[in-house]
């Protein structure tokens, strides 16, 4: 088998056990948001003016994606981030001006039933949320 079929493989293999396959909105995050903030299974959203942000979890509560889809606007620099049992977990800041754009961080954390909320803050100081996202 070639690298780019073994390459293909393992990534779909590992798509396929974090819950990545799902549907079009767990790929590279939503670009819509139903009003009640629920996308399915363990996937939250909220919309903001500018865009969707939204977090994803897998059942076993060990893996995190928060995703912000910018669909337009002006400069803009932010981190994306979770919360799970009260503590903040941040990612670098980063310069979100491409629109429309996904921008994602992900990560494998410890597993637990403990409800996360995916944030994104603004360097001007301002806080964005989803609805808790409970991935048991």
């Amino acid at each position: 088998m070639g690298t780019f079929m073994r390459t293909a493989a393992v990534a779909a293999a590992a798509a396929s056990l974090l819950g990545l396959g799902a549907g079009p909105a767990f790929a590279s995050g939503a670009t819509s948001c139903p009003s009640d903030g629920v996308l399915g299974g363990s996937a939250r959203c909220s919309t903001l003016s500018n865009g969707v942000l939204s977090a994803y979890s897998t059942s076993a509560g060990n893996y995190i994606k928060v995703n912000y889809y910018r669909s337009g606007g002006g400069a803009l620099t932010a981190k994306l981030g979770y919360e799970r049992s009260s503590v903040n977990n941040w990612w670098g800041f980063q310069n979100m001006n491409t629109v429309p754009f996904h921008y994602e961080q992900s990560a494998g954390i410890s597993a637990s039933c403990t409800p996360m909320i995916g944030k994104l803050y603004t360097s001007g100081g301002t806080t964005y949320t989803t609805p808790p996202v409970d991935p048991c």
